[in-house]
């Protein structure tokens, strides 16, 4: 992941992002699927080939229903379902 904009830290410039993400969904009505979300973004950078990530200027993203998120938040949560739904399809499951 990137960010938007390169981060600099203490002169150090971190252009990636580590994420951790955790989703939990559910159904509201048979029609209405509903998700709570935490999306966690650290500063990652390379120097050399070692990784140097600054943990406490990570970023997190948490909602706990879609009623709540932005409409950018909604877009990635349909996204990320979607390739979910197509990885469920694909292994068979």
């Amino acid at each position: 992941m990137k960010p938007s904009q390169p981060i600099v830290i203490d002169g150090k410039t971190y252009n990636l992002y580590t994420m951790t993400l955790a989703t939990a969904s559910r159904y509201n009505s048979p029609d209405q699927q509903d998700a709570s979300v935490v999306l966690t973004l650290t500063p990652t950078r390379f120097e050399g080939d070692q990784v140097e990530q600054s943990q406490e200027n990570n970023r997190t993203v948490l909602f706990g229903s879609l009623a709540s998120a932005s409409q950018p938040a909604i877009v990635a949560v349909d996204e990320v379902s979607a390739a979910i739904q197509k990885f469920i399809y694909a292994e068979g499951l």
